[in-house]
């Protein structure tokens, strides 16, 4: 009897022993951020950061001005942080390299975005190691993200599409009741439309970094004496907006032509 209660004894401290010495698994990622409510906050706070930042807002500012596009990548981006640090959320969005095709994006783009997202964890006290391990996770997407340099001309998708938006410019301009009274005349001869079309597409070409040829007049001598206004010009600055978005050329390179075109004002306005 005493033997088996020595031997009772000696097998419930193995067990005791055995149980002490069990380490806990060791958390994921996911949980250690907290999980999808803690991952929807700093999601939030880096879309506000992204839309503040003068850097880089501008590959945001389609998104940001479609809620439903808007609320689609604020869960595109929950779901792939989720995803990606062990969570139960799957992401269905576009491959990284895809998303981002042709939106030329730099390294000091990269890093900017980067700097938001530092800057959300930062705001919730997301401890060191965490945030590093976050930050290193979307390190690995900079070669997807990130584009060889490319010019203008290539980004806007060359002559063919450049030439499909000015058609649809001039249509704009043909029905905009605020400035077509400048262009009856060569609307009223095939010809000289037809010249017109050329001159437009050779020096939006040339402008962006094509290899067209503008061979037409100045800004100063082909204005001269029209007396557009501002008003004038800013109509036409928004008939090739409509004819840019109409053919879904992305926020940065519309902006970039826009700003182009913006020089010009002062050769066109007055004169």
């Amino acid at each position: 009897m005493k033997k088996s209660i020595y031997l009772l004894l000696a097998g419930a401290l193995f067990f005791t022993s055995c149980k002490e010495t069990v380490e806990e698994p060791p958390k994921s990622l996911y949980e250690r951020l907290g999980g999808n409510g803690a991952i929807s906050a700093v999601i939030d706070q880096f879309i506000a950061n992204v839309a503040a930042d003068t850097r880089i807002n501008v590959f945001f500012a389609d998104a940001a001005a479609d809620p439903a596009r808007l609320a689609k990548l604020r869960n595109n981006l929950i779901n792939q942080v989720g995803q990606a640090t062990g969570g139960p959320e799957k992401y269905t969005g576009l491959d990284m390299k895809t998303a981002h095709k042709g939106m030329n994006v730099q390294e000091a783009d990269f890093n900017a975005l980067v700097e938001d997202l530092s800057k959300a964890l930062d705001k919730f006290n997301v401890p060191m190691t965490e945030k590093n391990e976050l930050l290193g996770a979307l390190a690995t997407m900079k070669a997807d993200i990130v584009e060889p340099n490319a010019s203008l001309y290539a980004q806007l998708g060359g002559n063919a599409a450049i030439t499909a938006v000015v058609d649809q410019f001039i249509t704009n301009v043909a029905g905009d009741a605020r400035i077509n009274a400048f262009f009856a005349a060569a609307a009223a001869d095939p010809a000289r439309l037809n010249k017109l079309k050329m001159n437009l597409i050779n020096q939006v070409g040339q402008a962006t970094g094509g290899p067209e040829k503008y061979t037409g007049l100045d800004m100063k001598t082909a204005h001269k004496g029209m007396k557009i206004t501002d008003a004038h010009f800013n109509a036409l600055v928004e008939d090739l907006d409509k004819a840019l978005m109409k053919f879904n050329v992305i926020s940065k390179p519309r902006r970039d032509l826009l700003g182009a075109l913006g020089t010009m004002r002062a050769d066109i306005v007055g004169q």
